[in-house]
């Protein structure tokens, strides 16, 4: 999770060569103070026995990071250089992401790879509707002229807050009190961004 949140940080430096975005001041310091947060979270991580350099899938991860940095910069483009709308992008984009489950849905009531028996549960139409209105927002946030996609991203991220409380308050996760000087900071940053 800790390195999928470095995707600002590609996305920053993207926004600066793409788009010519010049951050203020104290928005560039939030960026930073942001990106500082994420390394400490992941190096916090590392007591919870996460070795980001030994494990295979963070390669996939950081492949994974950079694509997602990739698109946030071309929803930018689509939204700021191409006005598009942003029920047209939203559209698109859950016409293309149902494209590319379906054979994976297939798959899975073919019983093509061992899997767990699915139990259903009213939080999931709840979490396929919170997904859309929070894309709806972050694409009608980019819509803007004056919005700067090196700092939606990096306002965006701050969504590993939600994580970070679950997972302390609901799932009793490890050494979360030794992570929330990070969170802290993270807030810090994101604080630092709002105010510049």
């Amino acid at each position: 999770m800790y390195k999928r949140q470095t995707g600002p940080f590609w996305t920053f430096f993207g926004a600066l060569l793409l788009f010519g975005e010049r951050p203020h001041l104290w928005q560039t310091l939030g960026v930073v103070m942001t990106l500082l947060s994420f390394w400490a979270l992941s190096v916090a991580g590392r007591a919870d026995g996460i070795r980001f350099h030994r494990d295979k899938w963070i390669g996939f991860l950081a492949i994974g990071t950079l694509l997602g940095a990739v698109s946030g910069l071309y929803d930018k483009h689509l939204m700021g250089t191409l006005h598009f709308r942003a029920s047209t992008v939203q559209a698109w984009f859950q016409f293309y992401l149902v494209l590319l489950f379906l054979p994976l849905v297939v798959g899975w009531r073919r019983r093509w790879w061992r899997r767990g028996e699915f139990h259903w549960r009213w939080t999931i139409p709840f979490i396929g509707l919170s997904l859309l209105v929070s894309d709806y927002l972050y694409f009608w946030a980019l819509r803007d002229p004056e919005a700067l996609v090196s700092i939606v991203t990096a306002i965006r991220r701050t969504s590993v807050v939600v994580g970070f409380v679950g997972g302390l308050l609901w799932l009793g996760e490890r050494n979360g009190w030794r992570k929330l000087p990070a969170l802290i900071g993270l807030l810090v940053g994101v604080a630092m961004i709002v105010v510049g």
